[in-house]
């Protein structure tokens, strides 16, 4: 067999770092959907393909839920890793230091990477008690790393926090990143190689097997063939594949961003996440400093809501549950606050998977709130499939889960 070289500098995740066969004489693989995943599988999938086509409705890259995102790499802390996907999950968040200097020497876009870990903490003795007596046992019984601070640590560890925290643990695994800047490594990187065209503001009507290989009905464009096409279109992707009633919707999250005076820095040394008591209920609140002194601030989640623009209430029940937390954001900037839709799937899991017995169309969609931390090894095992590589136990159990015809 006969690996394809290309002119570009060489990535490639560890299960695919091996000779492969070019699926044609001239092979091209067709992607639906712009954001960090289609990108991430674009990236990588020019290993093994001759050229990619990238298509996307919205006039540019990473303009719906990828843009909306707040940038966590969350394999531990997230609810919706569980599972053989907390696995796959761990593995995406080991690939990201290496591929994001991949990307750099591709783009010359250097995406800063928070790696001091994530703070869970608790403001009430009863999370606290939730916290030690559910959480952690959880996290310990995996094999996570767990540090406890004890209460009069913790404004050495995190000193703009407010004095009322009663508990807090520290995840050092945890990293976080802006995801507009990694989206402008991944179109930077995909760009400039001769061999991914890019195509944005164009919709797509359909997408079917064809012989042996698949096709892409551009409406009056008129129709694109290649050996094989990805739906990586998000919230949207149910659209051009039909994967059952309720099996995936639409989540909605709203998000804000803030600007702490006088920084230019990290402003928090860590990202930080609590269950906040604001008005009679409990807010999620997750807070993520970027590298300039920006602080973003989430998330909401409202399902089967289509709408981006982003609501006065939503906003500052966000901005009441930060204040509890560091008090003095109160004095903060409000930049913007805004809106995106996310893919959620009936039992949590994505649809990553061939929908053909042939495996020439292949759906990549529903990572809900966990699409950047699984983008680099979403790229692998879509990859991966697309080429045939014999796959590691771990993702043979995750792609089993994740089939995408477990609701067809």
């Amino acid at each position: 067999m006969h690996p394809v070289h290309h002119q570009r500098g060489h990535w490639s995740a560890g299960c695919l770092r091996r000779e492969r066969e070019r699926l044609s004489v001239e092979s091209k693989l067709l992607i639906v959907g712009g954001g960090v995943v289609g990108c991430a599988i674009a990236l990588e999938a020019r290993n093994i393909f001759d050229s990619v086509v990238l298509i996307d409705a919205r006039e540019g890259l990473g303009l719906a839920a990828s843009s909306a995102a707040i940038g966590g790499i969350t394999p531990q802390s997230d609810d919706f890793c569980r599972g053989p996907l907390r696995v796959l999950a761990e593995e995406s968040r080991r690939m990201y230091p290496d591929w994001l200097k991949f990307l750099e020497s591709q783009s010359g876009v250097s995406v800063p990477f928070l790696q001091s870990g994530l703070l869970q903490v608790a403001l009430n003795e009863e999370e606290a008690d939730r916290l030690h007596d559910q959480v952690v046992p959880q996290w310990i019984a995996q094999g996570f790393a767990v540090e406890h601070l004890a209460p009069e640590s913790v404004a050495g560890a995190e000193p703009l926090l407010s004095r009322q925290v009663k508990s807090a643990v520290r995840l050092p695994s945890e990293a976080a990143l802006e995801p507009a800047v990694l989206m402008s490594a991944l179109v930077g990187a995909l760009t400039k190689d001769p061999g991914v065209t890019v195509m944005s503001g164009v919709r797509v009507e359909g997408v079917r097997r064809s012989g042996s290989g698949a096709e892409i009905d551009l409406g009056t464009r008129g129709t694109l063939r290649g050996d094989a096409c990805v739906v990586a279109a998000g919230a949207w992707s149910p659209e051009l594949v039909p994967t059952g009633e309720r099996a995936q919707f639409p989540v909605r999250g709203q998000a804000a961003e803030l600007r702490v005076p006088g920084s230019r820095a990290y402003s928090l040394r860590h990202h930080i996440y609590s269950k906040i008591p604001v008005e009679g209920e409990t807010v999620s609140s997750y807070v993520v400093p970027r590298s300039d002194g920006r602080v973003v601030v989430g998330v909401t989640y409202d399902e089967d809501r289509w709408d981006e623009a982003p609501e006065e209430q939503a906003t500052r029940s966000l901005l009441d549950a930060l204040h509890i937390m560091v008090p003095s954001s109160d004095r903060w900037a409000l930049l913007r606050s805004w809106a995106g839709v996310r893919p959620g799937t009936a039992d949590g899991y994505p649809l990553i998977g061939p929908i053909d017995e042939d495996g020439r169309v292949v759906l990549a969609t529903g990572h809900f709130g966990v699409g950047i931390t699984l983008a680099p090894v979403t790229g692998a095992l879509v990859t991966a499939l697309l080429s045939r590589t014999r796959a590691s136990e771990s993702h043979l159990a995750a792609l089993r889960m994740m089939n995408p015809r477990r609701f067809m």
